[in-house]
């Protein structure tokens, strides 16, 4: 009966958080809030793919056009994340924390700003785990090992690979429940909204 109570909830919120994303996604400040912070999210976790080579270039003594071209050019990398399971995971990660940070704004212009500090550390926790496996997997992958070999010796990068996809999921589940948790409290902030305006308008 308890499993069954949790799955209850569980489905609720997720249809309660959804209905408050279309209300938000119909707003325009707040659909262009999710687009720019998807875009960022797209651009850094791109950047940082391959390690921090573009860092090197950016900070390297090369003339300021080329640093320009070097950071146009991961533009052009974006569009190659969809021919990997990194790539489309880091698509799909920039996406939901575009969702997460229109949900923050949201909720902190309505003065719920407890509830969005909360929100924030839990998708905080979320971003790093995603930057550490995806935004830089080798630098992940090199951490992990590291840390591995000194506990479990040889094949610790194998471990540590195994382990960093976990902590893709991990994050992926992260976000996923901010996004029903937030989606939830701003489904309530709708509401009462739309109650007070109505009860306005009968008066």
């Amino acid at each position: 009966m308890a499993i069954r109570k949790i799955i209850e909830t569980v489905t609720d919120r997720t249809k309660f958080a959804l209905l408050s994303l279309a209300e938000l996604f119909k707003q325009p400040r707040y659909l262009i809030t999710a687009i720019v912070a998807f875009l960022v999210f797209l651009y850094i976790l791109t950047f940082f793919r391959d390690g921090g080579s573009n860092w090197q270039l950016i900070c390297s003594g090369l003339p300021f056009g080329d640093k320009l071209g070097v950071l146009g050019r991961v533009w052009r990398e974006v569009l190659t994340n969809f021919g990997s399971f990194y790539g489309v995971s880091i698509i799909f990660m920039a996406l939901l924390q575009g969702v997460i940070i229109m949900q923050l704004v949201f909720t902190w212009k309505n003065r719920e700003r407890d509830k969005a500090i909360d929100g924030a550390s839990t998708g905080t926790i979320a971003a790093i785990l995603g930057f550490i496996t995806l935004g830089c997997p080798s630098c992940g992958v090199g951490l992990l090992s590291a840390i591995l070999t000194a506990i479990a010796g040889t094949g610790a990068a194998v471990l540590a690979e195994q382990i960093g996809f976990i902590l893709i999921i991990l994050a992926f589940i992260l976000m996923i429940y901010t996004i029903i948790r937030l989606g939830y409290i701003d489904y309530v902030i709708i509401s009462s909204k739309k109650a007070k305006e109505s009860h306005a308008k009968s008066n």
